[in-house]
Formats: C-alpha cells, sequence, structure tokens
C-alpha cells in the first residue's frame, strides 16, 4: 500500500467518519471501499462507451433515408 495524503472538506470527513463508526472501519479504509467501488463503476461505464465508440467507427453507410422520423416503425414493425 501507498501512504497518501489528501484535503477534504470538514462536511465529507465528518460523513465518512460517521460512515466508519456505524460499519466499525476506519476512515481510510471505508475510503478504499468507497473508491474501489467507484471506479469498478467506471470500468463498466467506459466498457460500453468503448463499445458504441468501435461502432461508430466502422462508418457503416447506407439504410433508409428516414430512419430518424420513423425509427418506432422499423423498430417495432
Amino acid at each position: 500500500m501507498f501512504r497518501t495524503q489528501i484535503y477534504l472538506p470538514e462536511e465529507l470527513h465528518s460523513e465518512l467518519t460517521s460512515l466508519g463508526k456505524k460499519l466499525n472501519l476506519p476512515m481510510a479504509e471505508v475510503v478504499r471501499k468507497i473508491l474501489k467501488n467507484s471506479l469498478k463503476k467506471k470500468e463498466t461505464l467506459m466498457g460500453k462507451g468503448n463499445d458504441l465508440i468501435k461502432l461508430g467507427k466502422l462508418k457503416i453507410k447506407g439504410g433508409p433515408k428516414d430512419l430518424s422520423q420513423n425509427l418506432d416503425s422499423y423498430l417495432y414493425g
């Protein structure tokens, strides 16, 4: 592990301390868990975004000219 110092607003520090007491964990552990969960969510979101970027790079041409106006009829018949 690496030792890291950060500055927190008083309100955030109080919330983290309070949560640590409720969970019977040190504040540092609470911060680590929150950061880890947040990064997992980011990876999930980034993965979805990358798929859309890849789809856009395919540069597919053609298709109906009125797709934007009649999307529902093309999707649902």
